[in-house]
């Protein structure tokens, strides 16, 4: 598909070579400020102080402190919506300790998800310096509650204010920027709860204990055989209980994650592991009771369509290697599963996501910025996507 250019938006390309540096520094500066899921104020009003600076439009923060602000063209067109999650899987206290090397920046969430935001902010900041801005309308975001439990009750929010009126959601994730993410994995989120007597270690012993029949059901579950295709997989993430050493725990809890690109395979994984419960349950007499804490729905962009072919085009112009279409967990699942063309792209490279060693590289962010702002200039200019 042909891309028509200008020259303001050749010159916009060159701008984010020039503003790397910046760019790298404000990451840093992200990276600094705490922001759990459901702790995320302070960032969100970085964010906002932010977009007032670059001059979006309408700028918002609403009652669960997504922030947004606009870019309105001169000419109607369509709407695409570009979210950039500004939690962090990090509770509150964690040494927030970054570091730069030439190549390279350290730190807790600097690349899930601070250079994502700051990357974000930058290609708005580029887009409203056009001359000539595109048709349509830009809702820049900074969400929250997308790690975790947060459920993604953000772009929730976002795609309930602005319901039927989202053409196009580009997501923006730290690391990947050599994959087009079209596919999303769905999860189901269950707090499981063990409840006994309990009673003393040795008077009261043979008492079923909540903890020892926790450690069961997890044992069970790790032997449950996957799927690798379409794959399939959980994760005991957390458990908590008892009383002290010796004591028979009354009462234990944990969270487990249950995943698959397939939602029939995840609802069959749901019912094995309920299996795993009742077994359990029968074998040593302990109460267990399961709820639901979270679900991201499973769903799929073909790569036939104009938003996937948009952006290989895209990736061609910027002399980029082709992408490979993968599956992720993002903010981009909720928006495909309701019909949205949506993709989820990455700013740079880098590893250890979720851990305090994480990195990523600075120089392909330059390759992230230009691929984000040309994919959202062209979101705009195609009355194909969005349309189907």
């Amino acid at each position: 598909m042909a891309l028509q250019t200008s020259f303001t938006v050749e010159d916009g390309l060159a701008w984010f070579a020039e503003t790397l540096d910046d760019v790298a520094e404000e990451t840093l500066h992200l990276c600094r400020i705490p922001g759990p899921t459901f702790d995320e104020a302070e960032r969100a009003a970085y964010a906002e102080a932010r977009m007032r600076a670059i001059g979006l439009d309408d700028v918002q923060v609403d009652e669960i402190y997504n922030v947004t602000g606009m870019i309105e063209g001169d000419r109607k067109g369509p709407t695409t919506l570009v979210a950039a999650h500004i939690d962090t899987v990090f509770p509150r206290g964690t040494p927030l300790d970054v570091r730069r090397t030439s190549n390279r920046l350290y730190g807790p969430s600097i690349g899930d998800n601070s250079v994502a935001v700051a990357g974000m902010l930058q290609v708005a900041q580029g887009i409203r310096r056009l001359d000539e801005l595109p048709p349509g309308r830009i809702i820049f975001a900074a969400n929250v509650g997308e790690e975790g439990l947060g459920n993604l009750c953000g772009i929730r929010a976002l795609l309930e204010k602005w319901q039927d009126q989202v053409d196009t959601v580009l997501a923006v994730e730290g690391h990947g920027v050599d994959e087009i993410r079209n596919a999303g994995i769905g999860s189901t989120r269950l707090e499981i709860t063990f409840e006994g007597e309990g009673g003393h270690s040795w008077g009261a012993f043979g008492t079923p204990s909540a903890i020892h029949a926790m450690g069961s059901a997890i044992h069970k579950i790790s032997r449950l055989k996957m799927s690798q295709q379409p794959k399939t997989s959980y994760n005991v993430g957390l458990v908590e209980g008892g009383e002290s050493v010796n004591t028979i725990a009354p009462r234990a809890t944990m969270l487990l994650d249950l995943r698959s690109v397939d939602p029939v395979y995840l609802q069959r994984l749901e019912q094995r592991v309920t299996r795993v419960f009742e077994t359990v349950a029968q074998d040593t007499g302990i109460r267990i009771e399961s709820r639901t804490v979270g679900q991201r729905p499973a769903a799929t962009l073909d790569i036939a369509h104009p938003l996937c072919q948009q952006m290989q085009a895209i990736r061609q112009r910027l002399r980029l290697r082709q992408a490979t279409f993968s599956a992720s967990s993002t903010d981009a699942n909720l928006p495909l599963s309701q019909g949205i063309p949506s993709l989820c792209l990455g700013m740079t490279r880098g590893g250890l996501a979720h851990t305090v060693r994480e990195y990523i590289d600075i120089p392909p962010i330059l390759l992230g910025l230009r691929q984000l702002y040309l994919a959202i200039l062209a979101s705009l200019e195609s009355k194909e996507v969005g349309t189907e």
